[in-house]
């Protein structure tokens, strides 16, 4: 079984306007609400995509209840830890084709709800699933949360896939998850160097420095347009995805994540999983907001999708 965990969830309220005009009203020409947070995200594509996870997430007010609801609507599993604070909202205005995120600060969640999230692991999870890490932690939360989080999973026996950033992302490898995805940005903060992504070799190379310091297994660097590159102790693969028009490039990351851990937990081989992986990265950019991926356009665009071992 595959189980997600998002930390820091949040509504995305995507509002449409013609145009921002100062010092006068701006009429909304429609609106979309999303749920929304990394590990959310990886659940929502594995269900459109027709696998089975299990989302485990902190839900606090009526924002809370709103994405429970969204997530019934998709069909999405999911087991939600009450909180106190209201569940954030990430504002963002699509104005013809730009767009302005507002993220609004989430609030403090209570001491005793982050020993619940241990309790739920211990209860849902047993040796041999999968768990996905995603995001960032609420406000107040030490990065030594997640270290702590991964030694008990890998503990239990639990592969542990882990998606974060900054002083979270390095906290979180101290504890060994078996595989990362950072984008270039993110790879470039853990080795304090600004990587060329252009340079497959100095993508390649800091790569491996990860695996040299830290004992991950799988290192996912996605490259945006330019596809992703996977390091591990058996080769090197690299993914080239088609060029398409963006509508939205938000979760086109997540949904690459979701599709490759869902067909290795399939047992299919890193060739395949990339390959679907890219697919499922590519058709997220073609639909808007954050919807994600279709499985029909991950279908479509499957063969599309070029892997190449390099070493």
């Amino acid at each position: 079984m595959i189980f997600t965990l998002t930390m820091n969830p949040c509504l995305d309220r995507y509002l449409y306007i013609d145009e921002l005009k100062e010092d006068d009203t701006v009429r909304v020409k429609r609106f979309s609400d999303y749920p929304a947070g990394k590990g959310i995200d990886v659940s929502r594509v594995i269900r459109e995509l027709g696998g089975v996870s299990v989302a485990i997430t902190l839900l606090g007010g009526s924002t809370g209840r709103k994405i429970e609801e969204l997530l019934d609507e998709e069909g999405v599993i999911y087991t939600a830890i009450r909180v106190e604070p209201e569940t954030r909202i990430n504002i963002i205005l699509q104005v013809g084709k730009r767009q302005y995120r507002l993220s609004l600060p989430g609030e403090p969640v209570e001491k005793e709800k982050l020993e619940k999230v241990r309790e739920t692991l211990q209860a849902l999870i047993r040796p041999g699933d999968v768990v996905v890490i995603s995001g960032s932690l609420p406000t107040g939360v030490s990065p030594d949360f997640y270290t702590g989080i991964i030694f008990m999973l890998k503990h239990w026996g639990i592969k542990v896939y882990f998606d974060s950033d900054g002083e979270n992302l390095k906290a979180g490898l101290i504890a060994e998850p078996d595989g990362i995805k950072p984008n270039i940005y993110e790879l470039s903060r853990v080795v304090n160097r600004k990587i060329n992504e252009e340079d497959i070799n100095e993508v390649i190379n800091a790569a491996k420095e990860i695996y040299d310091n830290y004992k991950v297994k799988e290192i996912i660097v996605s490259l945006g347009n330019s596809g992703a590159v996977l390091y591990t102790k058996d080769g090197v693969w690299k993914v080239k995805v088609p060029k398409l028009p963006v509508v939205s490039a938000v979760g086109a990351g997540d949904a690459f994540l979701a599709a490759y851990v869902l067909k290795k937990t399939e047992g299919a081989d890193c060739a395949e999983a990339l390959r679907y992986a890219g697919a499922s990265g590519a058709a997220t950019v073609l639909t808007p907001g954050t919807q994600l991926c279709r499985k029909k356009d991950v279908d479509a665009l499957y063969y599309r999708v070029e892997v190449e071992q390099i070493k």
